[in-house]
């Protein structure tokens, strides 16, 4: 759905705790729990390469990241299998879960816990 290389592009000028670097950490953890247990990597792939691509605007006084970045991966992944798109902004979308609706659905709730294990890890304690 969309490639590495592809979504590097959205995350130029991140904060340290949220750049590329991240991104790719959160990506490794999520294929190994994913294939571990059946998710839809291809939903996974692409909402781990996207759960911060909205960050930004989120720090410049705009909504919540998670909900921003759905609604962006929807526009980036545009062209693609409608449903598929909406499982990838569905997993992004609750991703930051905090006492709203948690994740529902397999790819969102290995996308949460892959996020919070990158944030635990010495990178997100420094």
């Amino acid at each position: 759905m969309i490639s590495v290389e592809a979504a590097r592009l959205y995350y130029q000028g991140a904060d340290a705790a949220h750049d590329f670097d991240h991104v790719l950490r959160v990506l490794r953890l999520v294929e190994r729990i994913g294939e571990a247990e059946g998710a839809d990597m291809a939903v996974l792939r692409a909402a781990a390469l996207l759960h911060d691509v909205a960050r930004a605007a989120e720090h410049a006084g705009g909504p919540g990241h998670d909900e921003a970045g759905a609604a962006r991966a929807r526009e980036i992944l545009r062209g693609h299998d409608p449903a598929l798109v909406e499982a990838v902004a569905e997993a992004i979308a609750s991703h930051r879960f905090r006492g709203g609706e948690a994740p529902r659905s397999l790819e969102a709730r290995i996308l949460f816990d892959a996020d919070k294990l990158d944030a635990m890890g010495a990178i997100g304690i420094a």
